[in-house]
């Protein structure tokens, strides 16, 4: 163990791609880069997935990430999956994205980082919203989730597994008006949590065949913005309120029984943003995410970077930059603007679970 504890302290000073080189040395080295809860919770968490359009015309969305100690966003080439120029990046989730073609109906699971894929066989309905569900905390394999058509207070959906290999058709039934649930939604430990006004949190098990759902009462209503997220193992909501980032924990559980809410963190956003480097006029805050291991740590967006900070200390974290100062003549030219982002664990990457 203690040769191991060494090795842990080595890796976790390399370079991101030195360490997927070494998980080729041997089986001892592949399973400790892999699995190790330990050098996991040390390495440095990742913008994982940026995607962004600009002004100019037929531009593409670009994928980019950050994975070196500057912070800066490195763009990512999609070039080794042969259809991302004609399908769409849907959804990401634990370092796997999510591509849909139209034309063909299709989906397709991808690593950016392994440059792996994989394709899943035809649905038998049109999906109408598709979300990835993968935490390889939990398990080796992903679910694909295709909502196909809407009830009032439900849905009909498919479900995909790679351990099946096949899709399962299935109604969920949720409580509440379909319309009053929102886009902000994570996937973890097998349940899919999705934010819904005015006050809750629907959970849906998707380890249970049966899909069964339950209701969680968020301690102050939905706000623009606001996130839902798992940090240390618990459910976390956190939201701007107030001109005050506010996160609370779910008490007595990650999975959401048998507590309460308790308000963890309440930081002035004003007094954050002195400490972003740039203007102070020209600053803006969005919450991103709650770090997924480091409790009270939460990404933030600003003009240009995304940044962490550590509500408990009140002290600024790392800082992602989205342009290099080299790159100025581009901006003057093109607008980036920002579609969606994703924030976890670079050694989540680190998955055998795609088979091309």
């Amino acid at each position: 163990m203690a040769n191991d504890d060494v090795s842990v302290e080595i890796l976790t000073r390399l370079p991101l791609k030195s360490l997927f080189r070494f998980k080729c040395v041997s089986k001892a080295w592949h399973g400790l880069i892999s699995n190790d809860d330990y050098l996991r919770r040390r390495l440095p968490l990742l913008t994982s997935a940026v995607f962004y359009h600009c002004s100019a015309a037929n531009r593409e969305p670009r994928f980019a990430c950050t994975s070196n100690d500057a912070g800066e966003l490195r763009e990512c080439g999609l070039e080794f999956f042969p259809l991302h120029g004609k399908s769409d990046i849907v959804d990401c989730c634990g370092g796997l994205l999510l591509a849909y073609s139209a034309s063909s109906a299709s989906f397709y699971v991808l690593s950016p980082i392994t440059k792996r894929w994989a394709g899943l066989p035809p649905a038998r309905r049109t999906t109408l919203l598709s979300v990835l569900a993968f935490d390889s905390y939990h398990s080796k394999g992903y679910k694909v989730v295709s909502f196909a058509g809407w009830l009032p207070q439900g849905s009909q959906i498919e479900v995909f597994s790679s351990s099946t290999g096949g899709w399962a058709e299935r109604r969920v039934h949720w409580g509440i008006d379909s319309d009053s649930l929102t886009a902000s939604l994570r996937y973890f430990a097998g349940t899919l949590y999705v934010l819904a006004y005015p006050h809750h949190i629907v959970a849906i098990d998707l380890d249970d065949d049966a899909l069964p759902c339950r209701l969680i009462d968020l301690p102050v209503g939905v706000k623009p913005g606001a996130c839902v997220d798992r940090s240390g193992g618990r459910l976390h909501y956190a939201c701007e309120e107030e001109g005050r980032i506010k996160v609370w924990a779910l008490e007595g559980g990650g999975g959401g029984g048998g507590g309460g809410w308790a308000l963890r963190y309440s930081v002035d956003a004003d007094a954050i943003l002195r400490r972003v480097p740039g203007n102070l006029q020209q600053k803006q805050l969005h919450l991103l995410a709650v770090h997924p291991e480091r409790e009270g740590v939460v990404y933030l967006r600003t003009p240009g970077r995304i940044v962490a900070y550590d509500l408990g200390k009140e002290e600024l974290g790392e800082i992602c930059e989205f342009r290099k100062e080299e790159e100025k003549e581009e901006k003057e030219k093109e607008k980036t603007y920002l579609v969606q982002i994703w924030v976890f664990p670079f050694s989540r990457y680190m998955s055998d679970c795609l088979a091309n």
